[in-house]
C-alpha cells in the first residue's frame, strides 16, 4: 500500500476514536479532567488568585484556512476519501482538523482558568508556536507540486491536531502500523506524528553485505524541535532486537532538529539474518521513545 495513504488511514482511524471520546465531556475515554477552583479557605469576599479574572485573555485557535472566528466543530463525512473532488477531500480534512482544534481550545482554556499569569503566557505562546509550526511541517513533508499536495497537507493538519489533542489530554495513542518505502520522495513516506508535532518516517535505502539493511530515518521537527536518540529507533521481532549501527556522518545522540527543519540519519541493521522469526514477517522497525508507538514493516 502507498506509504502516504496508509499513514493517512492510520491517523484517520485514531481521529475517529478521538471523535467518539469528544462526544461527552464526562466520558472516561476522553482522558480530559475537569479542574475545579480551589476553596478560598476564608470568609473574605476577595476571590482566590486562581479564580480571579485572567490578567491575559485566552486566545483561541483561529484556522489559517478558515479565518475570522475561533476554531469550531464542523460536521464532516466519516470518510474524506470517499468524496468526489480534490477540493472536497481537502476541505473535509481541514474541517476535521478544525473540530479537533476546537477541542484543544477547551482543554487549554480549562488549564488557563486556574493558571498563574506566567503559566497563562506560556499556554498562549505554546499554542501560537504549535499552530505556526504545523503548517510548516506539513508543507515540508509534501512537495510534489501536484494537486495531491493539497490533500496530503490537509490530512497532515488533521494528524497534527489529533496528536496534540491526545497529548494534552494525556491519552496514550494506539500503536501506529506503517509501511516503509524505498522512494526518496518525502511525499511517499508514511509518517508518524508525535504529540509535539514532529513527523517521523522511514526509507529503505539498501541492503548490506551481511544480509541486513540500511534504513534512513527522516525527522521533521515540530514546534518544540526534536532531539534525536538513535537508541529509540531499532528493529524488533518478538524477543529479537537489532539496535543497528549509526552510520556517518550522522550526528551523535542529542542532536536537536529545529522546528520545521528536516533531518535524516541512517542506521545499518546488520543482524537481521539472525532473527529466528524472520520467515513469519512479524518484525518491524520501531520508533519507541517509551512504549513502542510506531512500527514500519
Amino acid at each position: 500500500m502507498h506509504g502516504t495513504r496508509l499513514a493517512v488511514l492510520t491517523m484517520s482511524a485514531i481521529a475517529v476514536g478521538v471523535l467518539a471520546g469528544c462526544s461527552s465531556s464526562t466520558s472516561s475515554a476522553s482522558g480530559a479532567a475537569t479542574q475545579s477552583a480551589p476553596a478560598s479557605g476564608s470568609a473574605s469576599s476577595t476571590p482566590p488568585a486562581s479564580a480571579a479574572t485572567p490578567a491575559v485573555a485566552f486566545a483561541p485557535i483561529v484556522e489559517p484556512f478558515d479565518p475570522g472566528h475561533p476554531a469550531r466543530a464542523v460536521t464532516t463525512p466519516a470518510s474524506c476519501g470517499s468524496l468526489g473532488t480534490t477540493l472536497a477531500i481537502e476541505k473535509c480534512y481541514e474541517d476535521k482538523a478544525e473540530t479537533w482544534d476546537a477541542q484543544i481550545d477547551l482543554v487549554q482554556q480549562n488549564r488557563y482558568q486556574s493558571a498563574s499569569l506566567a503559566q497563562q503566557t506560556a499556554i498562549g505562546d505554546d499554542d501560537t508556536a504549535w499552530l505556526e509550526a504545523r503548517q510548516t511541517v506539513c508543507a515540508r513533508a509534501y512537495q510534489t507540486s501536484g494537486t495531491i499536495d493539497g490533500i496530503n497537507i490537509a490530512a497532515c493538519l488533521l494528524d497534527e491536531s489529533t496528536a496534540r489533542l491526545l497529548g494534552l489530554r494525556g491519552t496514550v495513542p494506539p500503536e501506529a502500523v506503517l509501511k516503509s518505502t524505498d522512494s526518496t520522495s518525502l511525499s511517499d513516506v508514511a509518517w508518524y506524528t508525535t504529540p509535539e508535532g514532529s513527523r517521523i518516517g522511514l526509507i529503505d535505502t539498501q541492503g548490506d553485505s551481511t544480509g541486513g539493511v540500511i534504513m534512513a530515518w527522516v525527522v521533521i521537527g515540530g514546534w518544540q524541535g526534536f532531539v534525536v536518540n538513535p537508541a529509540q529507533f531499532f528493529f524488533s521481532d518478538g524477543a529479537f532486537t537489532d539496535k543497528g549501527v549509526l552510520q556517518p556522518p550522522a550526528a551523535a545522540t542529542g542532536y536537536r532538529v529545529a522546528a520545521g527543519a528536516q533531518y535524516q540519519f541512517t542506521v545499518d541493521y546488520s543482524h537481521l539474518s539472525s532473527d529466528p522469526n524472520s520467515a513469519k514477517g512479524s518484525g518491524g522497525f520501531v520508533y519507541a521513545p517509551g512504549n513502542p508507538v510506531a512500527v514500519w514493516r
